[in-house]
Formats: structure tokens, C-alpha cells, sequence
């Protein structure tokens, strides 16, 4: 019996082999064949389990129409637990997907009291600027507010309630309030946008999400089987790991401890990264008799996720560590060198697009 989540709460993974049985999904490693241009993600199995995404890669090889849905929680700083999603933005995007970006300021209203207009000003101002900056061309996304859908959209997330009863809602989410089922509904449309008829009809979709966000996929699943007015393809879902914050813990946007942000200076990333949880010994001698505990390293994991892009150099950090031939010392160095290296070019990089942010919302 899969377990139930809260995706509004907080989840932590010890072990990601053991989720993919516990929530029912499917190892990455039985399709990363077939995954055209292979990116470090897959690599490094940062994206490590999925739900039909070997359908979904059958009609990317084929040359079939097929995008990538996404959206995000505007709730702060753009930090590098959100960069995860922008490169896998870009990764689709340059192997030729339709890319769908959703604020879910609804969702941010109804289950954390953010005004729209707050949710609004942190997704053009944090979110998308980044995306420029990191890449993306987002005159070639549909980047769109749930408060200012169309009225298909609106019509649509309403619709989908026939196909869905309070005794599922209950079996997925546990009890919840209306206001959490009006952000599910809303998100099933999200999910199904791209394949209403305005924008082509059925075709393949995949979303990327944590463990956290797969109650959504599933319904929306189940939603795309029942509902009966339009044909949809069962969208796909990949799955990526958690980075942990820099303290150890959940990495916030409630707390600046536990993340370093894209615009952030470099001194103060440097002194975030020398403060950070290690899995170094607490001895000299018995970390080089020992080794690190390279798994509950969070810089290590900062290296891995972002700032080392060749799979084979973060194999080697890895081996060493675990070794005990570096110590937790230098590898913060190695880290600091890297960050600083990546925010000099794209603080350049936030500069410029500005100026794109002012072309598209003159009125901001």
C-alpha cells in the first residue's frame, strides 16, 4: 500500500531506493537509455525514478509533438534548491519540448496567505529573471499566473471535480480543507494544460516534482483516464532528490541559512559554504583512517547538484572523500572556488536580464 504524503508539509529521504517501491514508481535506470542527449541529472541519478516516462521518450525519439509542464511556488529568494527545475526547464527545451511554467499564486493564497500581488512580484522579480539568466529562452515558454488563466483553464479545473470523489481526495491527501482541494483541482488543470485543445490536444507531458508533489500526479492521472468531455495522454512524471539545506535540515526560503541565493554575494556564500554541515570525522586521524560520511555531506551535495556539471570529476570528490584523502576543509575550498566562479558570471547575467524583465513587464 502506497503511503500517504502531505505536499503541503515537509518530507525527508533517507533511502531513494526504498521510495521507489514505498510510492510505487519506476527506477530512471530502466529508460535513461533511450533519453536523448543524456544530461548530468541522469548521470548522477539526481533524477532518479519515474512514472511512464519511457512512453513519453518513445514520442521524443519518434519525433512526436511533447512537452514539459512545470510550475512554481513564489514564496522568496530564487536560491540553488529552485535552479534544479530551471535546468531541467532548459534541458527540455533544448531538446525541443513545449515548455508550460505555472506561479501557482492560487495555491500560494489558499495554503500560505501570499498576496497576489506579493506572489506576482517574487516570480517575475526572482524566478523569472533567474531563468533568463540561467538560459532559458522564455519567449519560447508558456509562462503563465493561475489568477489570470483562461477561461478554459478556470472551466476546466472545475469540470475535472466530476471525476474525482471525497473518499480519493481522502485516500491521497488525508483530511483537507477547501481550500487545499480548489489548489488540487487547479493543479490538475496546470498538469493538463498543455494538452487542451487550444494547445493542440492530447500529446505526451512530463513534470518533474519531488516525492512531495506525486499525490498531484496521480490524480491527475486518474483525472486524465476519467474524464470523458476530451481525450488526454496520462501525463508522465520524473522524479528528483532533495537538496538539503546547508545547516542540514530542509533548505527554505523561510530561513537564509539554509540556502545560498543566485544573487547573493560571494562572501557571503563563502562564509554560508564554511559554516555548512559535513560529513567529515571529527578527528584528523580518524577521518583518514575512516573516511567522510560523503552521504550526509550537504556540501558535497551543493558540488553535486550545481556547480560540477562532469559526472566523472564528482565520482572522483566522491571516492576521495569517502576515503578520507580530502578533508572536509578542502572540499569547502573546492566548493568556494566553484560558487565563486558561477556567481561572477551570472550576477553578469541577472544584469542583463533585467532589461528583458523591463521589456516584458514595463508596468513593474
Amino acid at each position: 500500500m502506497e503511503e500517504k504524503i502531505d505536499p503541503w508539509g515537509s518530507i525527508q529521504i533517507k533511502d531513494y531506493e526504498e521510495t521507489i517501491d514505498k510510492f510505487g514508481i519506476e527506477d530512471i535506470k530502466k529508460v535513461v537509455k533511450a533519453i536523448p542527449k543524456e544530461h548530468s541529472m541522469f548521470k548522477k541519478k539526481i533524477i532518479y525514478g519515474h512514472r511512464d516516462f519511457g512512453k513519453y521518450l518513445k514520442a521524443v525519439n519518434n519525433g512526436k509533438e511533447f512537452a514539459m509542464m512545470t510550475g512554481m511556488m513564489p514564496s522568496g529568494k530564487f536560491h540553488f534548491g529552485h535552479k534544479l527545475v530551471a535546468d531541467m526547464i532548459k534541458y527540455f527545451q533544448d531538446i525541443g519540448a513545449d515548455i508550460y511554467v505555472a506561479v501557482a499564486d492560487i495555491e500560494a493564497y489558499l495554503t500560505r496567505d501570499m498576496p497576489l500581488e506579493k506572489s506576482r512580484e517574487i516570480a517575475i522579480r526572482e524566478y523569472l529573471k533567474n531563468y533568463i539568466a540561467l538560459g532559458i529562452d522564455v519567449d519560447r515558454i508558456n509562462f503563465y499566473f493561475q489568477s489570470e488563466g483562461s477561461t478554459n483553464y478556470n472551466k476546466m479545473s472545475k469540470l475535472f471535480s466530476k471525476n474525482v470523489t471525497q473518499n480519493e481526495l481522502k485516500a491521497i491527501y488525508g483530511d483537507i480543507n477547501p481550500g487545499k482541494t480548489v489548489s488540487v483541482l487547479t493543479q490538475a488543470a496546470d498538469i493538463l494544460l498543455p494538452q487542451f485543445e487550444e494547445n493542440g490536444g492530447p500529446k505526451p507531458v512530463v513534470v518533474p516534482v519531488g516525492i512531495d508533489q506525486d499525490p498531484h500526479i496521480r490524480l491527475t492521472r486518474d483525472i486524465a483516464y476519467r474524464f470523458k468531455e476530451q481525450k488526454f495522454i496520462k501525463p508522465s512524471s520524473i522524479y528528483t532528490k532533495f537538496m538539503r539545506g546547508l545547516t542540514g535540515g530542509k533548505m527554505s526560503s523561510s530561513d537564509p541559512k539554509s540556502y545560498i541565493a543566485l544573487d547573493e554575494s560571494i562572501e557571503s556564500a563563502k562564509k554560508k559554504i564554511d559554516s555548512a554541515k559535513t560529513g567529515g570525522k571529527q578527528s584528523l586521524k580518524e577521518h583518514r583512517e575512516k573516511g567522510a560520511d560523503v552521504e550526509k555531506d550537504v556540501v558535497f551535495e551543493l558540488l553535486a547538484f550545481n556547480l560540477i556539471e562532469d559526472d566523472e570529476r564528482i565520482k572522483q570528490i566522491y571516492r576521495k572523500y569517502d576515503k578520507g584523502e580530502i578533508l572536509s576543509g578542502e572540499l569547502k575550498q573546492i566548493a568556494k572556488e566553484k560558487i565563486e566562479d558561477f556567481l561572477k558570471k551570472h550576477h553578469k547575467k541577472l544584469d542583463e536580464a533585467e532589461k528583458k524583465i523591463e521589456e516584458m513587464f514595463p508596468q513593474i
